[in-house]
């Protein structure tokens, strides 16, 4: 139902809806449960024989998605494994998933497209490195403060 796309003023994802927003043959090849899953129910359908070669050049419209799951297989979080244009789904999950990667903190959402966020409070400097409790500045302490 769902499809993601760049906008064209900010360049940034956007989240439309297939059946009331414009847009839908410009989509993102993001949704990676939903091609998986048109895989898997073609992969059935043929006989157990073939090879992956083959099968790929007989159903070219899967060579995308064949080429995703061979480079990921090994990698057990390389994907978001959620059907991210589901009807349900809320971008503001997605976004906060992707930016504790970045190192986030402090979420607060505004709405369930965006919110704000805390970068590396508390991060050493790379001169503070060397210390011994360098690996604990992601449970920051108060700041000493000296009076003046």
């Amino acid at each position: 139902r769902r499809f993601w796309y760049y906008s064209e003023e900010k360049l940034e994802p956007r989240f439309g809806d297939r059946y009331a927003d414009p847009g839908a043959e410009q989509e993102m090849p993001l949704a990676v449960a939903r091609d998986v899953f048109l895989l898997n129910k073609k992969i059935k359908s043929v006989t157990d024989d073939i090879s992956v070669g083959t099968f790929v050049q007989n159903h070219p419209k899967f060579r995308n998605i064949v080429r995703r799951v061979q480079t990921v297989v090994r990698f057990p979080y390389a994907e978001i494994r959620d059907n991210i244009v589901d009807a349900k789904m809320r971008p503001i999950d997605l976004l906060r998933f992707k930016l504790a990667f970045f190192g986030a903190s402090k979420f607060d959402p505004k709405s369930e497209l965006w919110t704000r966020i805390t970068l590396f409070q508390g991060a050493p400097l790379p001169d503070q490195f060397v210390g011994n409790d360098s690996d604990e500045w992601a449970f920051p302490f108060c700041p000493d403060i000296v009076a003046a």
